[in-house]
């Protein structure tokens, strides 16, 4: 029997990515969830490290994770663990130090090629890289009640300083022919604090599975104006929901966006008048929108593909 220990933030979106892995599989996983991502907290960092507990192999939700870890007891963690790299963070360390950290793992699963081929180039082995990308939310179906709005444009995110949202205000402004709909979390002071607030043509609704289907199905356009991203994970909810898709080329909107083919990728940082230029030419072109085809079976697959590797690789060594 393959045992696996899993080290993973419990409230967050890679903690969702180890349940439904698990939901999937038949091998047995034990989870340890762990408060937060570890900041130098040593007695309560030490407290949350197994000194003794003993797996056939380990699934890390984040490489700061397995840091902590691989320094408690390097030799149960080296070359018997799954990473999760959701995204480079300044928390992580330079390049050169998340290369050496992660040479140590048996895998990483990226979510985007930039990062992965980045690190690659500094030495990081080959064969270690995972390009997993993410999966579409099993529930994220169309809503037949509703139908296609040709002036609907939905941006989909929890607020916050990396997601680009600054030239919002002027591109709403700019385009009162057009709905816009921000579906997220954490907007309130944001938009109380623009002209967004009087925005006849925006409108600010709470994310949840129920309003991100209807949206969805009735939106033309997803727009995601990010400027760090390992997604944007409702990017490939758009896709799957026949949403034409414009993003900057942050995260893994370059490996799934066919400029022009399958949707419009912007500059990292765009100007307001890129944005609505895309825009226009989104709206008076049809193109056809295919699924994602990122689904959780997939990223099952890779996972155990993994985890029997690595278990065979142990019984090797120990003959």
């Amino acid at each position: 029997m393959l045992l696996i220990g899993v080290w993973v933030n419990r409230n967050w979106i890679l903690g969702n990515w180890i349940r439904e892995v698990q939901a999937r599989s038949r091998i047995n996983f034990t989870i340890r969830w762990v408060p937060f991502i570890y900041s130098g907290k040593r007695n309560i960092e030490n407290f949350f490290i197994p000194k003794f507990s003993k797996y056939d192999a380990y699934f890390f939700s984040y490489p700061t994770i397995f840091k902590k870890y691989l320094e408690s007891n390097f030799d149960e963690y080296v070359e018997r663990s799954i990473i999760l790299y959701p995204h480079c963070e300044p928390e992580m360390g330079t390049l050169e130090e998340q290369v050496s950290l992660l040479n140590n793992a048996f895998s990483i699963h990226f979510y985007c090629s930039a990062d992965a081929y980045k690190l690659r180039d500094l030495g990081l082995r080959p064969e270690k890289i995972r390009l997993a990308f993410c999966a579409v939310d099993v529930d994220c179906v169309p809503d037949s009640s509703v139908s296609r709005k040709n002036n609907l444009v939905v941006l989909a995110s929890r607020y916050g300083p990396r997601k680009g949202l600054e030239i919002l205000p002027e591109i709403v402004a700019a385009r009162p022919d057009l709905d816009f709909i921000a579906l997220g979390r954490g907007w309130e002071e944001f938009i109380s604090s623009t002209s967004l607030a009087n925005a006849k043509n925006f409108s600010y609704i709470k994310f949840n599975k129920e309003n991100r289907n209807r949206i969805l199905s009735e939106a033309t356009l997803f727009i995601s104006l990010s400027n760090l991203e390992g997604g944007p994970v409702p990017l490939i909810e758009a896709l799957d929901m026949g949403v034409i898709p414009i993003a900057t080329r942050t995260g893994f909107a370059p490996d799934l966006i066919r400029d022009g083919e399958n949707g419009y990728l912007l500059p990292l940082v765009p100007t307001v008048s890129e944005v609505l230029d895309a825009m226009q030419v989104a709206l008076s072109t049809k193109l056809k929108i295919n699924s994602s085809g990122l689904t959780w079976d997939r990223i099952t697959s890779m996972t155990i593909q993994d985890l029997r590797e690595i278990q065979t690789n142990k019984e090797l060594t120990s003959k």
